[in-house]
């Protein structure tokens, strides 16, 4: 199967372009002549281990150039048992630990959020048990911004114990989609860590436009949908959208330089209500972000690569080959496909257990690990890297105000899980690229009303940024209807409306100044509701707000080139031994952490699947894991492949026609 061929990191933009160019070409010339093959990784698939014993580890042939030349780690070898809190896993190691090359060095995470978590996990998963691994942690928690909090509530003469989700509420399970597969590390964790996955069905969605709540399809019929402003005033430029479509079938190009979301919307759309009224109401919900900074070719990669590469009929998908080489992987797994084919809705979450039931797992089965030591309450003060020593050291200092600075710690390998921005402070001025960067803030707010039937069933709405100001003054990205999708209630929690309230974001940046106090937040969202939903606000409720400093990264145009310029100077001033992880680089949300974490991981290790124990070379591979940055995935282009719909048996299809 013809395939991109590997940029070299320092190539220069117009090779970059050619290159991509021969990417699409080359897809194009394969046609229908590829459709009946594709780049797979052959694996013999172990039966599921238990949590407690051992598996027979697997063994791993390679049958394609592009699973020898994108080999992404693999771990579907090793499965290993693990219970929560128990002793340490008992012959968790496998085979895979019979390579010593990595024997006695230490790596260390900073950051304990989901990423860092998932990383020290797969670190401790797949390193010997002679390396020595610490996480580091700023605050006294672990999970970051996933936070499940049940509060005693009183209102209105109603009592009881009330479940919040103060950050992300549910994971997308990406059933749908063979651009991405990280929902399979998910699934791979919860296997290991027990944890029960909930799959709802898919709730109506709505978007507040102009000054009224619009249901979208499927919940709502077409002949309802049509006669909405929202539809109408996007009607012509979907007729552009074809227009354009179709005049430039046989010639589109990738562009040479990287667009705005709303800047790629209009050139390809001929008008901005597409961005205006659809887009920039998809970004708030994710990124809280302005389209008219951020990068089409990062944020809406599946959109934006599905109009410039060629179709290669209705039995073949296109994807990058890193995804490619991941799913064949894990869709090794029987346990695994049985789980990424259960989901019939585009959420996950884990019931009554919460969000938080992730990230504490995690942390309960490191805790669990001897060679494993998580330091909370230890911001890192400083990184710097000693050439003499060949190590990366890491300075602390204690929570408590004027606790003086504790002695560096020296690492083989560090990799960092927390912002860019941060990183940038901890490191001096050696990552300026990093410290170009940007994160917006927002103030969620949760309310609780004792009574049900306030609002529409649903999964919630979003506003975009077409909304008259006299509509949105509060500057409100969306309203989450958590009370109906389930996450974090619980059989005895009392009947009521539960919402969630996102403000500011990208608004905070360019407008007035986020709300100074809690009460403050509160209010506005409840002026919102009364707006939006015809919820006075004088209603008895429980309500509480946080602000959420620099949570969400902004990729802005440019980003992948900003990645590549931090990829260097990582490798200048640290010689490759501090790698990056998380929103940042790579794919923002818990899903995208999850991913980001795994990969890193075993990336440090050199790669899965058994491939360490293949004599010289693997070994040298992955000793060569511990001088990577991290971001050698955020070349462009990557490389694309063709793959049957028979070589995807983690995602459904309609039978075709």
């Amino acid at each position: 199967m013809p395939h991109a061929p590997q940029l070299n990191r320092r190539m220069g933009r117009r090779k970059a372009e050619d290159a991509a160019m021969a990417v699409l070409r080359l897809a194009a010339a394969g046609g229908r002549r590829n459709a009946a093959r594709s780049a797979t990784v052959t694996r013999a698939c172990p039966s599921r281990r238990r949590l407690s014993g051992s598996t027979t580890p697997l063994t791993t042939t390679s049958t394609s150039t592009t699973a020898r030349r994108h080999c992404l780690a693999r771990d579907c070898a090793r499965r290993l048992p693990l219970a929560l809190g128990s002793a340490p896993w008992t012959e968790r190691r496998a085979s895979y630990a019979t390579s010593t090359h990595n024997d006695g060095k230490s790596v260390a995470v900073v950051g304990g959020g989901l990423t860092g978590l998932t990383t020290a996990y797969y670190l401790a998963k797949q390193l010997p048990e002679s390396a020595k691994i610490t996480l580091y942690e700023g605050s006294d928690r672990l999970g970051g911004w996933i936070w499940t909090d049940r509060v005693d509530v009183d209102v209105d003469g109603t009592r009881g114990t009330v479940g919040f989700e103060r950050g992300p509420r549910t994971l997308s399970s990406l059933h749908l989609s063979t651009w991405r597969f990280d929902d399979l590390v998910l699934y791979d964790l919860a296997l290991d860590l027990g944890l029960k996955i909930e799959t709802p069905p898919d709730k109506p969605r709505y978007v507040f436009y102009p000054d009224h709540l619009v249901t979208l399809p499927p919940a709502a019929s077409l002949a309802e949908f049509v006669r909405e402003p929202l539809f109408l005033e996007s009607f012509w430029a979907g007729l552009g959208f074809l227009l354009r479509r179709v005049t430039r079938s046989r010639s589109r190009s990738v562009p040479l330089k990287d667009m705005s979301i709303s800047e790629w919307l209009r050139d390809i759309s001929m008008s901005r209500t597409v961005g205006d009224n659809i887009a920039s109401a998809m970004v708030h919900g994710i990124y809280g972000g302005d389209i008219d900074l951020l990068s089409a070719r990062s944020v809406f990669d599946r959109f934006y690569w599905g109009y410039y590469l060629p179709n290669m009929g209705p039995g073949v998908r296109q994807m990058t080959a890193r995804e490619e080489v991941l799913m064949s992987s894990f869709a090794k797994d029987p346990q695994i496909r049985r789980m990424a084919l259960k989901p019939k809705g585009s959420l996950l979450h884990f019931g009554g257990a919460g969000m938080e039931s992730l990230p504490r797992a995690l942390a309960n089965a490191l805790e669990a690990q001897p060679n494993v030591e998580i330091r909370k309450g230890n911001p890192v003060s400083n990184i710097s890297y000693d050439k003499e020593a060949q190590k990366v050291e890491i300075s602390t200092a204690g929570g408590q105000e004027g606790q003086q600075t504790a002695p560096p710690a020296a690492y083989d390998r560090v990799i960092s899980t927390v912002s860019s921005q941060d990183l940038a402070r901890v490191t001096g001025d050696k990552l300026p690229s990093l410290a170009d960067t940007h994160s917006v803030s927002i103030w969620t707010v949760n309310v609780w009303y004792p009574r049900q039937d306030l609002k529409p069933p649903g999964f919630g709405y979003l506003i975009p940024r077409s909304v008259p100001r006299e509509h949105n003054p509060e500057r409100a990205l969306g309203v989450f209807f958590d009370s109906d999708v389930g996450a974090a209630a619980r059989p005895d929690e009392p009947p009521g409306t539960k919402l969630f309230v996102l403000l500011g974001g990208h608004y905070y940046d360019s407008g007035p100044p986020p709300p100074e106090t809690e009460a403050d937040a509160v209010a506005q969202a409840k002026a919102l509701l009364e707006r939006h939903l015809d919820i006075p606000a004088s209603t008895p409720c429980f309500a509480m707000a946080r602000f959420a400093k620099e949570c969400i990264p902004q990729h802005y145009v440019g980003h992948h080139d900003r990645m590549m310029q931090a990829d260097q100077e990582l490798r200048d001033a640290f010689a490759g031994r501090l790698a990056v992880a998380g929103g940042s680089y790579s794919k923002i949300g818990a899903m995208g952490a999850l991913r980001a974490g795994y990969d890193v991981a075993t990336q440090t290790t050199g790669g899965g699947g058994g491939g360490v124990n293949n004599g010289h070379a693997a070994a040298g591979a992955a000793e060569a894991g511990w001088f990577t940055t991290g971001l050698e995935h955020l070349e462009f282009p990557e490389p694309f492949v063709g793959v049957p719909i028979a070589k995807i048996p983690v995602r459904r299809f309609k039978q075709l026609v």
